[in-house]
């Protein structure tokens, strides 16, 4: 892991775990005088409508109207973000982290422009098997026909770093969630993994025919991954979450709105305001934005604000560390 996303602050706590409320993406909006772009996920997705509904408040309370664009996902919004195709886009700790320092999955793609403007809560990662797979530790997995999450997806991405750290070796089959969950339901896999927020659709409908069980890090194991991947935090999925499932520690990782230095520090100021100032609406219909602050923002950034964001955590009093004050703002 490269050394530099040491200098980057790890969240020690726990992430908030909540579960999806169900509301309207379709409330009034105001009249806008100026249109902004964010890129964001597949419709019909928990996040697209928690993105959809910071989008609502934000336009609704500043003079820009935000349209939601559905895309493949963080890894196509960080490349088109970097071909400044967008105005804002949905990302996540580990995509932001390495467009902005051009490694990993975006060494020939960097972005050093890239800038934090504000998560909106925390995804986690599911690790299921079946129970008749008689299959109680991450090592069972060794040699096992697993499906490490969507292909090309983020799921994909962290599982195969964390399953690396921790040695484990399964044989993974590559395909889109809706086929992994068909084929742990007809027992041609062991179980599959997804990153999202609980509880996810595909895992619900698979346990209702085929029980599955969730795998549970020990605290041996968050401490190595954790070190090594310091944007991944523990992270509890509650006894219940899945219907008579049992509590599972597992790991987290924050999602939310990145945007380019070129956009204007005036508008990002505003839209972050806005955000925050009105968040109390965005938790009530996306119960997992319930209890994310400003301050969870500083804690977990792994790349730099955009300075408008800045400019406004900078107002509330917080205390910005040197490495994620943007170039342009020292």
């Amino acid at each position: 892991m490269n050394a530099t996303l040491k200098t980057f602050r790890k969240a020690r706590q726990l992430l908030p775990i909540s579960l999806l409320a169900v509301g309207s993406i379709t409330a009034g909006v105001a009249q806008a005088q100026e249109s902004l772009n964010i890129g964001a996920v597949p419709t019909g997705t928990g996040w697209f409508f928690g993105i959809s509904e910071g989008a609502r408040v934000i336009s609704a309370n500043t003079p820009y109207e935000i349209s939601v664009r559905e895309t493949g996902g963080t890894r196509e919004n960080a490349i088109r973000l970097g071909r400044d195709e967008l105005d804002l886009a949905f990302t996540e700790a580990l995509v932001g982290y390495e467009m902005y320092n051009g490694i990993g999955r975006f060494e020939d793609t960097p972005n050093e422009n890239a800038r934090l403007v504000y998560w909106i809560a925390p995804s986690t990662m599911h690790w299921a098997v079946r129970q008749d797979s008689n299959i109680e530790t991450f090592e069972d997995l060794n040699g096992q026909r697993f499906n490490p999450s969507s292909i090309g997806g983020g799921g994909e991405y962290i599982t195969e770093l964390v399953f690396d750290i921790l040695g484990v070796e399964p044989d993974f089959q590559r395909m889109r969630i809706d086929d992994a969950a068909e084929g742990v339901t007809d027992g041609r896999l062991v179980g599959f993994s997804y990153n999202g927020v609980p509880p996810i659709p595909a895992f619900t409908e698979v346990h209702s025919s085929r029980p599955l069980q969730l795998l549970s890090l020990s605290q041996e194991q968050l401490d190595l991954v954790t070190e090594e991947l310091p944007f991944l935090a523990p992270s509890v999925i509650p006894a219940g979450t899945y219907r008579d499932m049992e509590e599972a520690t597992s790991l987290g990782i924050y999602m939310g709105v990145a945007a380019n230095a070129s956009l204007d520090d005036d508008i990002v100021y505003e839209i972050t305001k806005a955000y925050w100032e009105n968040h109390e609406q965005v938790a009530a219909s996306f119960a997992p934005a319930d209890g994310v602050t400003p301050q969870d923002v500083i804690d977990n950034a792994t790349f730099p604000l955009h300075a408008g964001a800045l400019r406004y955590y900078q107002e509330l009093g917080l205390e910005i560390p040197d490495e994620v004050i943007p170039p342009e703002a020292q």
